[in-house]
């Protein structure tokens, strides 16, 4: 298959030859993208659309991996991309890949991810306002090498804190008006989006699951009524300390939890993550590998705590208001949530989906769920919609659904394009 990697610099474009590819069965590219004057850039690798005959016209996707500071070669490699990892660092294909009948895009976003340059240490990111800007920069430089995908569909999706940069990024480009955007839809999973109404909904989630006594369950009610209390004086230092301290108590020591907060099925083999990401990492540094990629000479890491630390005054943002403008606006919006996740967990995201306030709130809000079935009719979810607004519970998944659930994650995102589909037709 035919590869290209790119190092797109603010006044010149330089190709470089990826030799004997590191990616054997898809057309792919990879590139910096510089986003000012300053040089801060943002990397990003781009999977054409395995399905060739329409790969010209298939939608263009955008992956963002929360955090904040983690990179999207997580997803790649452990999600939702064409290739995992064997135990000899090469390649095995993913036949659930997201680019099966879409032009997948992974991008290490806000500025200091993975392999994408801060220039310096007064450029990281601190507000999603400058998330969404550098986005748009970015698709700019995008667009400027990659022309072919102007006009095309695009849907912006990610987990986690992404929950936070895609109202963001996605309000951005609607708001933008330019025939040369076209977005369609956003899929939010597992994201952490309304922190008013999630942290309580760690109490309820921890008792459902027998994560803690009744008992204590009763305790930490006016606890987080307290945590809810803080967050509206706006004083997010003191409000973060007092609501993770009390998430804390569900779990244990902070470095070492009772279980994985990821996925409450398991312990946490390899604190904080909880997963060894390492593979990708030691695929990452081979010389081969950045030789395709371009990125020699490039530190990267699968999460950096200095991008982290930037945006903990962001943590208790609400960014609900801007799900509603893309629900009121005809944007496809989908918040999809692991039901075996302790961190964004799905009975947080069906609080904070019920508060978003856009024009029909009130019949969302008394929505029945629907079994969510795959092509087999086997059940795989549930979910509660009206019109372009959908929540979907993924059963037996956790906080990274495609990882859990690869098969039925694909055909969430299939069914995410079909307006014929059962989570897009019409009440």
């Amino acid at each position: 298959m035919k590869v290209l990697a790119l190092t797109i610099l603010a006044t010149a474009i330089l190709f470089a030859s990826a030799g004997d590819s590191i990616f054997p069965n898809d057309d792919w590219a990879s590139g910096f993208v510089t986003i000012n004057d300053k040089g801060d850039d943002l990397f990003y690798i781009l999977f054409k659309s395995r399905r060739t005959e329409t790969a010209s016209t298939d939608p263009l996707v955008f992956w963002l991996t929360g955090g904040p500071g983690c990179s999207s070669e997580i997803a790649l490699f452990f999600e939702n991309g064409p290739y995992t990892l064997n135990e000899d660092l090469s390649v095995k294909n993913n036949p659930f890949s997201w680019n099966a009948r879409a032009n997948f895009i992974f991008i290490d976003q806000p500025v200091g991810t993975g392999y994408s340059k801060a220039a310096s240490i007064i450029d990281y990111d601190m507000t999603e306002d400058q998330v969404a800007a550098d986005f748009m920069s970015f698709l700019k430089g995008f667009f400027d090498v990659h022309p072919e995908f102007k006009g095309r569909d695009i849907y912006v999706t990610g987990e986690s804190y992404a929950g936070h940069y895609i109202p963001a990024i996605a309000t951005a480009l609607h708001k933008a008006n330019n025939p040369d955007i076209v977005l369609k839809g956003v899929a939010i999973g597992n994201g952490w989006v309304d922190p008013f109404h999630q942290y309580p909904a760690y109490n309820d989630f921890a008792y459902e699951n027998n994560l803690i006594s009744t008992t204590w369950h009763y305790v930490l009610k006016p606890t987080f009524l307290a945590c809810q209390g803080l967050i509206r004086t706006g004083i997010w230092p003191i409000a973060l300390e007092a609501c993770q301290l009390a998430v804390t108590t569900i779990l244990g020591i902070p470095l070492s939890p009772r279980f994985n907060v990821y996925d409450i099925r398991e312990g946490c083999a390899v604190p904080p993550l909880c997963y060894d990401f390492s593979r990708a990492e030691s695929f990452l540094k081979q010389p081969k590998v950045q030789q395709a990629l371009n990125t020699a000479g490039r530190d990267w890491s699968d999460c950096n705590m200095v991008v982290h630390t930037f945006m903990l005054g962001d943590w208790l943002e609400n960014l609900s208001d801007k799900v509603a403008y893309l629900a009121d606006n005809g944007v496809k919006v989908l918040v999809y949530s692991g039901d075996k996740d302790f961190i964004c967990n799905w009975r947080g995201g069906e609080a904070w989906t019920n508060e978003v306030k856009w024009s029909k709130q009130a019949q969302f809000q008394t929505a029945n769920y629907t079994v969510y079935k795959d092509s087999e009719g086997a059940a795989i979810g549930e979910y509660k919609k009206v019109d372009n607004f959908v929540f979907l519970r993924v059963y037996e998944a956790g906080h990274m659904v495609p990882m859990d659930q690869p098969k039925n994650a694909q055909t969430m995102l299939h069914d995410h394009f079909d307006d014929q589909s059962e989570l897009n037709r019409k009440n």
